[in-house]
C-alpha cells in the first residue's frame, strides 16, 4: 500500500491527479465486489447442486430415446418458451422420417400440406432447444432437465435430468417408465438402426410390421425358418450349459427380387426384434470399426448385413489352408484392368475378410443376436464365411412358381370373405381386345375410373378361379416375384384384366428380355471391337516406339563405332607422325656424327 501511495502521490498534488486516484479507487472497489459477487454466486451453487442428483444420457445410448419419447409426452415440455422448429414427412400409414408418435404430430405440429390421395404431408414439428433447463414435475419430485450438445466435435446430443434426492431411485423409475412406454409405443413397429462412421448405432425408420400372410413362397420355407428363430430365442440357457456361443446365422441366397429382405422385415416384425444394419461397403468401414459396431449390438436383435458378397470387390486371393487373412501377394492385375485397379486404391475401406470373419464370431463379438446375410451370388461367398457356425441355414431364393404367383394373387385381390369390409372392385363382362401396338405408360397404368369406378365383390370361389388363371399363364421359375408383384400393381384394382392379360405381358416381358439381351449383346460387342481397337493401337505405338528405340540405338551405335574408327585413325596417323619426326631426328643426329668425325 505505502508502495501504491507513493507511485501516486506525484498525481494527488493536482486536481486532475485527485480525479486519477478517486477512478482507481472505484476500479479497484467495483473489482473486489465483482469478485466477491461471483465468488459468492459459484459458492451458491454448488451448495444448491450438492443437493441434486443428475443423469446424463448420449444420444447414442438407448436410455436417450427413451427419455425423449416420454418428455414429448409431457406438457411442460410442450410449453417451453424457446423452442427450435424442423420439419418431418408423415405418410398415409403414420410413417414418419423423424422419431416421433402419432399424437404429438397431431398436438405438436401444424400442418404445411396436407392431402388426402395418400402422398406424404410435409409437417412442422416444434420443440424446446438446445441449452434450456425445463422443470418437470414427477411422483412428488422436481425434474431439471437439460438438453445440451457434446463438446467433442461429434454434435451427439445430450440429456441431463437432475433431482433433489438422497438416493438415485427416482431416477431408475424414471429410466424404466420411459423404456415401457416406449416399448409399448413401438409394439406395431420394426424399429431399423444404421451403423455411422462414428462406430455407433443411429436410428433411421420405423416401420409398421409386415405380416408373414404377405411373404409367398414355397410351402414350408416360412414355416421353418420362424420356428427355428423362434426355437433359437427360447434355448438360450441349452447353449450356455453347453458351452456353445448363443449365435445364430441365417444365409438367404438366390435371385434379385426373390423377397429376401421382405421376409426378414417379416420375421423381424413376428418375433418383434429390432434390425440393425451394416454396409460393408461404406468408406469408413475397417476391421476394429466393425468390430466395435458388431459387439455393441443389444440382445434379442437381428444384425442384417445385405449383400455381403459385394464387401470384398477389391482383387483379394485366398489359400487353400488360410484361416480368413487375405493374400495380397497373389493378386493379379491384367493390363486392361489397370485403370479400375488404380481408381480402388484410393478407396478408404480397408474391410478385410479375417476382420468380418471375427467380428461375427471373434471373442469380441455380441451373442443373444441373429445374423441374417443377403446375396445375389453364391459362388463368391469365400467358404470361411458360409460355414456352420457363422451361416447355420441356407435358404435359396429362386423365381416365382407357380404357387408363389398363385398366392401372390390371392394377397393382392383378397376375396370379400377375407376382409372386413366388402371391396368393390370394377368386374367387366368382356375382355378388352388386344392392341397390338405398344402401350405408353399412361395406357399401361391404371385409370382413375377403374379404380374408383363401382363394382360387384368378387367371392372367393370367382377369386380362386382367377388366381387359377394368372398362375397357369406364368412360367415356372422364369419371373422374379418382385416381377409379378410390379405387374399386379399395374392392375391392383382390377382383378379380372390382372388374370387375363397376363399371359399377353408374358409375352411382352420375353420380348423385352430378348430386346435387352441383343442390346446388351451389340453393347458388349461394340465394347470388346473397341478393346480390340485399342489393344492394336497399343501394340502398334509399342511396336513404333521399339523400332525407334532400336534405330536410335542403331545411330548411336553406328555413331560410337564412327567415333572410334576415327579416333583410332587419329592415334595411329600422330604415331606415324612422331615415328617419322623420330626417324628424321635421329638421321640428323646421325650425320652431325658423322660430319664431326
Amino acid at each position: 500500500m505505502d508502495a501504491f501511495k507513493s507511485l501516486i502521490q506525484p498525481l494527488s498534488s493536482s486536481a486532475v491527479g485527485s480525479g486519477v486516484l478517486d477512478a482507481t479507487k472505484l476500479v479497484i472497489l467495483g473489482g473486489t465486489v465483482e469478485t466477491a459477487r461471483r465468488a459468492a454466486s459459484s459458492g451458491w451453487s454448488s451448495f444448491i447442486n450438492s443437493f441434486y442428483l443428475t443423469a446424463h444420457f448420449s444420444e447414442e445410448d438407448y436410455p436417450y430415446d427413451w427419455l425423449l419419447l416420454w418428455l414429448q409426452k409431457q406438457p411442460a415440455w410442450s410449453r417451453s418458451r424457446e423452442f427450435e422448429t424442423t420439419t418431418c414427412t408423415v405418410t398415409a400409414t403414420g410413417n414418419s422420417n423423424r422419431r416421433v408418435t402419432g399424437d404429438e404430430i397431431e398436438e405438436d405440429v401444424e400442418d404445411v400440406i396436407e392431402e388426402d390421395d395418400g402422398r406424404p404431408r410435409l409437417k412442422v414439428l416444434f420443440q424446446p432447444t438446445v441449452d434450456t433447463t425445463h422443470t418437470i414435475f414427477y411422483k412428488g419430485h422436481w425434474l431439471r432437465v437439460r438438453r445440451s450438445k457434446k463438446t467433442d466435435g461429434s454434435e451427439l446430443a445430450m440429456l441431463s435430468i437432475s433431482v433433489v434426492a438422497r438416493s438415485n431411485a427416482i431416477l431408475k423409475q424414471l429410466v424404466l417408465q420411459a423404456k415401457k412406454e416406449y416399448e409399448q409405443e413401438c409394439v406395431d413397429r420394426v424399429q431399423i438402426y444404421f451403423a455411422d462412421q462414428h462406430g455407433s448405432w443411429r436410428w433411421t425408420d420405423s416401420r409398421h410390421k409386415r405380416p408373414l400372410s404377405s411373404i409367398v413362397l414355397n410351402p414350408g420355407v416360412i414355416e421353418m425358418l420362424l420356428a427355428d428363430t423362434k426355437d433359437f430365442l427360447r434355448s438360450e440357457k441349452w447353449y450356455a450349459n453347453r458351452g456353445i456361443p448363443y449365435r445364430r446365422g441365417y444365409l438367404l441366397h438366390g435371385t434379385p427380387g426373390s423377397g429376401k429382405s421382405s421376409l426378414i422385415h417379416a420375421i423381424a416384425g413376428e418375433l418383434a426384434l429390432d434390425v440393425y444394419v451394416v454396409s460393408l461397403s461404406a468408406s469408413w468401414v475397417n476391421d476394429s470399426s466393425l468390430t466395435t459396431l458388431l459387439g455393441r449390438i443389444p440382445a434379442r436383435s437381428i444384425l442384417l448385413l445385405e449383400d455381403i458378397d459385394a464387401a470384398f470387390t477389391r482383387s483379394t486371393s485366398r489359400d487353400s489352408d488360410s484361416t480368413g487373412t487375405p493374400d495380397s501377394s497373389k493378386t493379379t492385375i491384367g493390363p486392361e484392368k489397370k485403370e479400375e485397379a488404380e481408381s480402388k486404391t484410393t478407396d478408404t475401406n480397408t474391410l478385410t475378410l479375417s476382420g468380418l470373419l471375427n467380428a461375427l464370431d471373434g471373442m469380441q463379438a455380441s451373442e443373444s443376436r441373429i445374423l441374417f446375410c443377403t446375396t445375389n451370388h453364391l459362388e463368391r461367398l469365400d467358404p470361411a464365411l458360409s460355414r456352420p457356425g457363422r451361416m447355420d441355414v441356407w435358404i435359396e431364393f429362386r423365381n416365382a412358381s407357380k404357387h408363389q404367383a398363385e398366392g401372390l394373387f390371392r394377397n393382392f385381390f383378397p376375396s370379400a370373405e377375407e376382409i372386413d369390409i366388402p371391396t368393390e372392385v370394377s368386374t367387366p363382362t368382356t375382355t378388352p381386345p388386344v392392341d397390338e401396338k405398344p402401350k405408353s405408360l399412361k395406357d399401361t397404368l391404371p385409370s382413375l375410373e377403374s379404380v374408383v369406378s363401382p363394382g360387384s365383390s368378387l367371392d372367393a370361389a370367382r377369386l380362386a378361379e382367377l388366381a387359377k388363371i394368372f398362375s397357369d399363364s406364368i412360367p415356372n421359375e422364369e419371373f422374379s416375384v418382385a416381377e409379378l408383384q410390379g405387374y399386379l400393381l399395374k392392375n391392383k384394382a382390377r382383378p379380372e384384366e390382372a388374370a387375363r392379360q397376363a399371359s399377353e405381358w408374358v409375352i411382352k416381358e420375353r420380348a423385352m428380355r430378348e430386346r435387352l439381351a441383343r442390346e446388351k449383346e451389340e453393347k458388349e460387342e461394340k465394347e470388346r471391337l473397341l478393346k480390340e481397337k485399342r489393344r492394336k493401337e497399343r501394340e502398334e505405338k509399342k511396336a513404333k516406339e521399339e523400332r525407334e528405340k532400336e534405330d536410335k540405338a542403331r545411330k548411336e551405335k553406328e555413331e560410337a563405332e564412327e567415333k572410334a574408327r576415327k579416333e583410332k585413325e587419329d592415334v595411329e596417323e600422330k604415331a606415324r607422325k612422331e615415328k617419322a619426326e623420330a626417324d628424321e631426328k635421329a638421321r640428323k643426329e646421325k650425320e652431325e656424327k658423322v660430319s664431326s668425325q
